[in-house]
């Protein structure tokens, strides 16, 4: 990368650290999806030095719904709202740090845990670009432009300046994806690159069941490069996913000896606790599978780009529209592009469009299985790809553009997710305040 597309780099991340930190320091007090819960998590390794127990009167739905609704004032507590305690403990020790630090000097500990949640959120940003590079050498245009969206949807930024373990999972991700794609693009193999890839497999078991997604991407990985495996390395994969099981085997021992049986991820018990949340079932009776399927498109569309606090806050309808067109143009430049290159399918896809394919696609069926089960048409939970989506919405965009103005027009687009990340700051934020 030349020195100006780094300078842009630094520039960037500059701007998303200094617009996170805002965002963590404008954002009222538990005013951010289930922050409550994971703040309480952090608290209680940072007192205890141990992980918390998932336990009946963690969740309670109707206490809930009161604080969401009076938009968490003083006057009521959120010390019981511990329904995150089955959470992998990785983010919650690490964040534990900050939280003893900003005490030891008299600062906010959720301050100190948010900005420990922008810096990872940093991460992710940089890491996106080193990503996009390892796939297009050059120009560094389409790598700018990806890192760009990511730092800059409004609702992205709003998540990662938030007290929860969506930071550090959205980073172990991306840098294992990151490690998969090198991987796909070398056409040898040492031991110590399947080790490292184990490694950050590992890391995943330990920070959220999101980050699973690293694994049927790494069988795809092996399969693709099976028979350079075959000849050189099968031993090193498979000593890497034994260092992978190792880090997580004692955090799933762990969870069996607490909850009992066969519940090493804790989820059986969640799903107990957390009685009276919204079940998809119910609102299919109420409302019909069409209605149902309209709600779910509009509303992850509109919560993905930014529907802030506890999605109480959305942005106005007019912000909505040019970003339907934007997606739109996006999609049909996918479909451009495709038929153009119709003769090439499917033999000379290159691997790492694949996998990204693949990354997008198993966080889409992630998010439809939760779905089928509880109401959560939140389109956050399609962040884990982020950098993935951001890659595909800049690849169809491009189409529309002729090729010496793509700098500027995916500039442009950047700087317009910018803007308006930068009004909701100011515009949006302090209406969630009690």
């Amino acid at each position: 990368m030349r020195t100006p597309d780094r300078l842009l780099l630094s520039l960037m991340l500059l701007w998303f650290l200094g617009t996170a930190t805002l965002y963590a320091w404008r954002t009222p007090r538990w005013q951010a999806p289930d922050e409550p819960a994971h703040f309480n998590y952090v608290r209680y390794v940072a007192e205890t030095g141990r992980p918390p127990v998932l336990v009946a009167g963690c969740y309670d739905q109707a206490y809930l719904e009161r604080l969401k609704r009076l938009r968490f004032p003083p006057s009521l507590p959120v010390d019981r709202l511990c329904y995150e305690a089955h959470q992998p403990p990785l983010y919650y020790y690490l964040a534990a740090v900050p939280y003893r630090l900003a005490l030891a000097v008299g600062a906010d500990p959720l301050l100190a845990v948010r900005l420990f949640s922008v810096l990872l959120g940093g991460g992710v940003v940089a890491v996106t670009a080193a990503l996009v590079r390892t796939l297009f050498p050059t120009p560094p245009d389409v790598a700018l432009a990806t890192a760009g969206v990511v730092a800059a949807v409004p609702m992205h930024v709003a998540m990662l300046a938030s007290a929860n373990n969506d930071a550090l999972a959205e980073l172990v991700l991306a840098l294992t994806v990151w490690h998969m794609v090198r991987l796909l693009k070398k056409t040898t193999s040492r031991p110590l690159d399947w080790y490292m890839l184990g490694g950050l497999l590992g890391l995943a078991l330990l920070t959220k069941t999101t980050a699973y997604l690293a694994f049927p991407l790494a069988l795809a990985v092996v399969w693709w490069r099976r028979e350079v495996i075959a000849a050189q390395a099968r031993g090193s994969v498979v000593l890497a996913l034994c260092i992978a099981l190792a880090l997580g085997l004692p955090w799933f021992v762990r969870n069996s000896l607490v909850y009992g049986g066969t519940d090493v991820l804790g989820l059986q018990r969640h799903e107990a606790v957390v009685v009276g949340q919204p079940r998809t079932a119910e609102w299919l009776a109420e409302l019909g599978v069409a209605r149902l399927v309209k709600r779910l498109i509009v509303t992850t569309f509109h919560s993905f780009w930014g529907q802030f606090g506890w999605m109480a806050a959305p942005l106005p309808s007019w912000a909505y529209s040019p970003l339907w067109i934007l997606t739109s143009l996006a999609g049909m430049g996918w479909g451009l592009r495709l038929w153009a290159r119709r003769h090439l399918w499917p033999s000379a896809v290159p691997r790492g469009y694949a996998l990204l394919a693949l990354w997008i696609g198993l966080n889409v069926l992630a998010y439809g299985w939760y779905n089928l089960t509880f109401v959560q048409h939140q389109g956050r939970y399609l962040f884990p790809s982020l950098p993935a989506l951001a890659l595909f919405l800049v690849l169809g965009l491009q189409e529309w553009i002729a090729p010496p103005y793509r700098r500027i027009g995916l500039g442009a687009m950047v700087i317009g997710l910018a803007g308006l990340t930068w009004w909701s700051l100011w515009a949006v934020l302090p209406g969630l305040a009690p």
